[in-house]
């Protein structure tokens, strides 16, 4: 009788049957890691595809550091594979496209908009004083590209607060060169251009990497505490201006009557002179004609003159009566007399 072989207690049918699951879950793992890695992988490195879009341009940073000796190299257009994160990061920036940014520190409504005093208070609203020392309040709204990509992204940390603190900047001296009066009428242009230039270069110095296109402005006058004290003197102003340009008016339509009226009195006046010129002339030339008469026969002449002077005399009376000079001599002087009765 032969006996049969006593199996191990390791080597036990439930013990092989139970690391059966066990081995095959670690294989299917196995199996998985085998071929899901390399997916992995490949799915990292291609992660670094960058497609860059027609309004903007990409900055590659390596490792923090901007890549491209160039500012071709460094400014990426287009379809660009570059190396996965962490070893490279991009940023983008949109340079074609117009940013918009509202500038209230100098308005009412910059800093508590809430506040109603009946002065202004500093700490609640802004303002500026203009050339002749008024006070101002101006709402803009500043429109900009950026010209820099690498400036603007890299070199500054908060680029629209320079934009903001150099417009308010360049409006505050630009306020300080002009009269209220003219900055509240044709001085407005003026301006808004003095302020994009002035705010221009103060950018270009820090290096903000923005090109500023415009300013609008929203809302410009005085603070609302006097605005109606303001809106009665410019309506006197305007009262005056326009006084002004009716008496230009009638200045207008009265100069050539009254410059018509003088020359006709010129005229006459020309006239009349020539007239007494050629009447003196006359009489003096008659006189000197008697003159020489009478250098050559006085007595003729005065017989002549008396004999005219009776004739221009006679036809005016209405009672006539003639005596005779006596025989062979003239009147006594004491004793002529000419009676002429009305």
């Amino acid at each position: 009788m032969s006996a049969s072989p006593t199996p191990a207690s390791g080597d036990s049918p439930e013990s092989s049957t139970a690391e059966e699951p066990t081995t095959s879950s670690l294989n299917g793992l196995l199996q998985a890691v085998r071929w899901g890695l390399p997916l992995l992988v490949l799915a990292y490195f291609l992660s670094g595809v960058t497609v860059v879009r027609s309004d903007e341009v990409a900055l590659v940073l390596r490792f923090g550091a901007l890549s491209g000796d160039t500012a071709a190299d460094q400014l990426l257009p287009g379809l660009h594979y570059v190396l996965p994160r962490p070893i490279d990061e991009v940023v983008r920036v949109k340079v074609k496209k117009v940013y918009e940014i509202e500038i209230s520190d100098l308005h009412a409504s910059g800093r508590d908009g809430n506040y109603s005093g009946p002065t202004i208070d500093p700490t609640g609203e802004g303002y500026a004083l203009t050339g002749d020392q008024n006070i101002v309040q101006v709402q803009m709204i500043a429109r900009y590209q950026i010209g820099d990509p690498v400036s603007f992204a890299l070199q500054q940390a908060e680029p629209e607060e320079v934009l903001k603190s150099s417009v308010k900047a360049a409006a505050i001296r630009t306020m300080g060169e002009i009269e209220v009066d003219d900055l509240l009428a044709e001085g407005r242009a003026r301006f808004i251009l003095e302020v994009v230039q002035r705010a221009q270069v103060r950018l270009e110095r820090a290096g903000a990497g923005i090109d500023l296109i415009s300013i609008e402005v929203t809302d410009l006058g005085p603070p609302r505490q006097v605005q109606d004290e303001f809106e009665e003197v410019q309506n006197a102003f305007i009262d005056m201006e326009t006084k002004v340009t009716e008496a230009k008016r009638h200045r207008e339509r009265a100069r050539p009557r009254a410059q018509a009226k003088r020359n006709q009195q010129l005229r006459e006046a020309e006239a009349y002179a020539t007239e007494v010129l050629s009447s003196a002339r006359g009489d003096a030339a008659a006189w000197l004609d008697l003159y020489a008469e009478y250098q050559r026969d006085p007595r003729v002449l005065r017989e002549r003159l008396y004999a005219e002077a009776i004739e221009g005399s006679l036809p005016k009376t209405a009672n006539l009566r003639f005596v005779p000079p006596p025989e062979g001599g003239r009147y006594p002087a004491n004793t002529f007399r000419l009676s002429i009765s009305p």
